[in-house]
């Protein structure tokens, strides 16, 4: 097995919290590097790593802890899978609002290491907001606990939020406290066609003006929308508006927006209904990163909002330069996008891609935001920063890095900043 380029020395996956702290321990004395790993979903992400002497997953940490449906709280090894801890928890009419890529297969510890958030985000939010307790495995071996299993948890520091998204660079999480929600009675999903990017996210404003409250507000372009949905369109944009609520409220606000689109230079293409709805949207869940034909680039930008449209312009742009099929997904109610670049053939050129790269890094930086390369051809990661994040915090990123990592085993150089 490798990542990026550089093969993995040894593979272990322990069977319990005390078995991985054995695991650690013997790491951390003989000073080996570990790549924590839980799916392997999202191994792409970061700069490739310094060392890989051994690879540690997290599979067999499996299973729900505890699960209190009155206090909507749910305690989960990391090492278990999503869709297993949404079928518990919709038995008892309650869900995790994540719907992150690959949501058949991604681990709960993966998400939370790698902070993913899809589209429902909008309303409830990111994962830093929904996990409240955690367990985890130093780089030494020793073992923390952090937060609770009850939602008000306000002493001290919140380290949970300070684990989420650290990339598996600070220990591995073995145990997961969330708070969960009720499953909707019911779910909609209105497609709206318009002819620009500036059009779909105006009538994004517009729907939070009219008091609806969309789940998810997602503007994409007609090749990532054709993608999915099996249908042509001729508009260059769709807006998708999914609604969960009560029955009545759903059907009240797609009735709104019915009537509204016409008022914004928008056409309403379908309204989806809850078995429909669930079914688009697992499978949007996918659509960011499912594997082309050819070579791919995935970029994430993150910018203000009056920033968003001309971000996405020069997106395209950079997608004809570089004479590549773009799918372009954008969280319209959140200003971040994504753009998918597709090479049939492989043909891009190293160098004129890392020289767009940094141009439109550029631009997200003046922006007010920034540029991730979430996953790009690993020889092409060569002299290119993936994170490109530079500011005052990654100083104190790296002391703390230090202080929980000290001989810098866990997953070296692949965070920010190499960390």
């Amino acid at each position: 097995m490798e990542i990026d380029g550089v093969q993995i020395g040894r593979q272990r996956t322990p069977g319990s919290e005390e078995e991985l702290a054995s695991v650690m321990r013997e790491a951390s004395d003989s000073g080996r590097s570990v790549i924590p790993v839980g799916c392997a979903t999202r191994l792409h992400l970061g700069n490739p790593p310094r060392s890989a002497d051994l690879a540690v997953y997290t599979g067999r940490l499996n299973g729900i802890v505890e699960y209190e449906p009155g206090n909507l709280t749910v305690s989960v090894l990391a090492g278990t899978p999503l869709r297993d801890l949404q079928a518990t928890l919709r038995a008892q009419h309650q869900f995790l609002p994540l719907d992150p890529p690959h949501l058949d297969r991604s681990s709960v510890g993966g998400i939370v290491a790698c902070n993913d958030s899809g589209p429902i985000r909008f309303r409830y939010g990111t994962v830093r907001d929904m996990l409240i307790g955690t367990r985890i495995v130093h780089a030494d071996g020793s073992r923390t606990k952090a937060g609770g299993k009850l939602v008000k948890n306000v002493t001290g520091y919140d380290m949970c939020k300070l684990y989420t998204g650290s990339l598996g660079t600070l220990g591995i999480l073995t145990e997961l406290t969330f708070k969960v929600q009720p499953l909707p009675e019911a779910i909609a999903t209105v497609s709206v066609s318009y002819p620009s990017l500036p059009a779909a996210l105006e009538a994004t404003q517009a729907c939070l003006r009219a008091d609806l409250m969309p789940d998810a507000i997602e503007a994409w372009n007609r090749k990532a929308y054709e993608s999915l949905a099996g249908e042509e369109v001729v508009a260059p944009w769709v807006l998708l508006v999914r609604f969960g609520d009560a029955d009545a409220a759903v059907r009240w606000q797609v009735d709104r927006l019915r009537k509204m689109a016409p008022g914004n230079g928008g056409e309403v293409l379908n309204a989806l209904g809850t078995e429909e709805s669930e079914e688009f949207w697992h499978r949007a869940a996918r659509a960011r990163e499912n594997a082309g034909s050819g070579e791919e680039l995935l970029l994430k930008c993150s910018v203000l909002h009056h920033s968003a449209a001309d971000t996405g312009r020069r997106m395209g742009e950079m997608g004809e330069r570089l004479r590549a099929r773009l799918l372009l997904f954008c969280h319209a109610g959140t200003c971040i996008l994504y753009g998918r670049y597709e090479w049939a053939g492989g043909e891009c050129n190293a160098d004129d891609l890392r020289r767009e790269i940094a141009d439109l890094r550029r631009h997200c930086v003046s922006a007010g935001g920034h540029l991730v390369v979430e996953k790009i051809r690993p020889g092409w990661k060569q002299g290119l920063d993936v994170w490109g994040y530079q500011a005052p915090a990654l100083d104190l990123m790296r002391r703390i890095k230090t202080q929980f990592d000290p001989k810098d085993i866990l997953n070296p150089g692949r965070f920010v900043g190499e960390i």
